[in-house]
């Protein structure tokens, strides 16, 4: 994803972008085109690009196991200075143009952006209620008889010093 910045004069330009996630290198869990909405400000010193990320990818579910395809997004920020020579920074989302270069390459921050944008809970629907425990029923679409009443028999030795404490009252 290339940005061809000097075709553009100072000030802000909206621009989208799309490229198919196999061509920047996601995984098969990726499909479609990861699509890029940026606002770019542009300034004799810097560029700065405002960027809204939108990618689709196939899950499953950490509650109920189902295998969904959801939307994500992310949103970032990339600066841009100028400069005489190539130099090298510690910040992530700060790069330096020199003269050399008229484009900007995005790639590698979609794609990272992309990998960050899948949550580490990733649930069908905010709402999921996951697997019955006992009958593993998928309780999105039915209920269980199961008995809800469950004493897990680590706690007995505890529940025992309790009603000893209650006792002597």
């Amino acid at each position: 994803m290339f940005i061809k910045y000097t075709n553009y004069s100072d000030g802000v330009h909206e621009l989208i972008l799309s490229e198919p996630t196999q061509k920047l290198g996601l995984d098969d869990s990726f499909f479609g085109n990861a699509d890029v909405k940026i606002k770019m400000d542009k300034s004799i010193h810097q560029i700065i690009l405002d960027c809204d990320l939108t990618i689709h990818a196939h899950i499953e579910c950490d509650r109920c196991t189902e295998k969904v395809d959801r939307e994500f997004t992310n949103h970032f920020v990339l600066s841009y200075l100028f400069a005489k020579s190539n130099q090298k920074t510690d910040d992530y989302n700060l790069k330096f143009l020199t003269t050399e270069n008229d484009k900007i390459d995005i790639s590698e921050d979609v794609f990272e952006y992309s990998e960050l944008s899948i949550p580490l809970k990733k649930l069908c629907k905010d709402d999921c209620r996951g697997l019955c425990p006992k009958c593993g029923k998928n309780l999105n679409y039915e209920t269980c008889t199961c008995d809800k009443e469950e004493t897990n028999d680590i706690w007995a030795p505890l529940q025992i010093l309790k009603e000893k404490f209650n006792n002597k009252k």
